[in-house]
């Protein structure tokens, strides 16, 4: 099950504040005591922000990236410093800051992750070129030369099919004789 992000950030403060137990509070969340007790430590260390954008790699918001990097490009925090506010490491950090003066707010908050799909490579049609540009008579010879190479291999069928076809006829005519 997953945790929603305000219940979780709601239960931490409750935790934090002493208003209610530890124990109720993971309780509520549905989270073993122990997890909810780690989280707990991070925040105090850390703060809630760092805690809820930790969890797994990948799930930074992108509000939570852009206040990594506007603290890092405006305030002037290094990358040490930054890492320890927001509980992140140095190098995606930096990695963030990269993406976004090479290519602003865009670059960092597309998700490359992962290597990109594999496929088909989209099959060039004829309808792609100009009639009578050169790709379009290149791609017309190719597609004549396979149609001729697949006839080149079906014409032995079509040969064997009409020879069992007149075997047939002229064994079924000679035994009604």
């Amino acid at each position: 099950m997953k945790i929603k992000e305000e219940d979780l950030r709601r239960e931490l403060e409750v935790a934090l504040s002493r208003k209610d137990s530890q124990p109720r509070c993971s309780s509520r969340l549905g989270m073993r005591l122990n997890r909810f007790k780690q989280l707990l430590r991070r925040a105090r260390i850390h703060g809630i922000d760092a805690v809820l954008h930790s969890n797994m790699a990948g799930s930074y918001t992108d509000e939570f990236k852009l206040t990594v990097v506007n603290s890092v490009i405006n305030e002037s925090l290094t990358l040490g410093s930054a890492g320890a506010r927001y509980n992140l490491a140095e190098c995606t950090i930096k990695a963030w800051v990269r993406k976004y003066q090479e290519g602003g707010e865009e670059a960092l908050l597309e998700n490359g992750r992962g290597r990109p799909p594999m496929g088909r490579k989209k099959k060039p049609r004829l309808e792609d070129y100009e009639p009578g540009s050169m790709e379009y008579l290149k791609l017309k010879v190719e597609l004549l030369e396979r149609e001729n190479l697949l006839l080149k291999k079906a014409l032995p069928l079509v040969q064997e099919k009409i020879r069992n076809r007149s075997r047939a006829k002229s064994g079924t005519s000679s035994s009604e004789n």
